[in-house]
């Protein structure tokens, strides 16, 4: 169930889905969805909590699972963002004004970046086809996109500034490229309708390989 319904909501986004999309796309009748959930937004609390676990899902302790409080499950969020999105390398990076090794500096940042989207994919794609929804919708605007394309594009002026990076029109949109970039090949190339093998490993080192001689001076 939480699988299909993750496919669902990542598909149609929160407000456009119904839970009779999700009863077809399982195969049973809308009403047996209710045995197990109070309500689409518990449905989808349940898919969030869960998009990036490998092992079966624990069997709750009650049925149906209860729809969150209010302001519970940006709660949940904001400490799972904290735990997993904090882009520590990039924080780093902000308190100096330059480095010794802009390369190995900006690698580190690029991966850092890849390596959370790409570990993270399902939970982030859930939310941000969710930027419909009445309580995250403002916080994954504000805090995961537009916070951390500040963040970067502070970054990359800053090293500008110091004669490390190439000089750039508009930081903030060079800043929005590169997260469009690895993004597209973290996480939303795994919901390709008409996919390409390709080597995971390869479209990681070609996406940063990319980025590093758009911003490098010497690449």
């Amino acid at each position: 169930m939480v699988n299909a319904a993750s496919e669902v909501f990542i598909a149609r986004g929160y407000r456009l889905t119904q839970m009779a999309d999700i009863a077809q796309a399982i195969g049973v009748a809308k009403g047996t969805l209710y045995v197990y959930v109070e309500s689409k937004e518990a449905l989808f609390s349940l898919c969030l909590r869960n998009a990036n676990r490998d092992e079966p899902i624990k069997q709750p302790d009650s049925l149906p699972v209860r729809t969150p409080a209010r302001g519970e499950l940006t709660a949940w969020v904001t400490d799972q963002f904290r735990k997993t999105a904090d882009h520590p390398k990039l924080r780093a990076a902000l308190a100096t004004d330059r480095t010794d090794d802009p390369r190995g500096e900006l690698e580190s940042i690029l991966c850092e970046l890849y390596d959370v989207l790409e570990n993270n994919h399902r939970s982030i794609k859930l939310i941000d086809r969710a930027i419909d929804h009445p309580e995250l919708g403002a916080y994954w605007q504000s805090k995961g996109r537009v916070a951390t394309r500040t963040r970067l594009a502070d970054y990359i002026e800053s090293r500008v500034e110091a004669g490390q990076f190439r000089n750039l029109p508009d930081f903030r949109l060079a800043a929005r490229l590169v997260i469009e970039v690895i993004s597209t090949w973290a996480m939303h190339i795994k919901w390709d309708p008409a996919p390409e093998e390709f080597d995971p490993s390869a479209a990681r080192a070609n996406a940063i390989a990319f980025l590093m001689h758009g911003l490098l001076l010497d690449a």
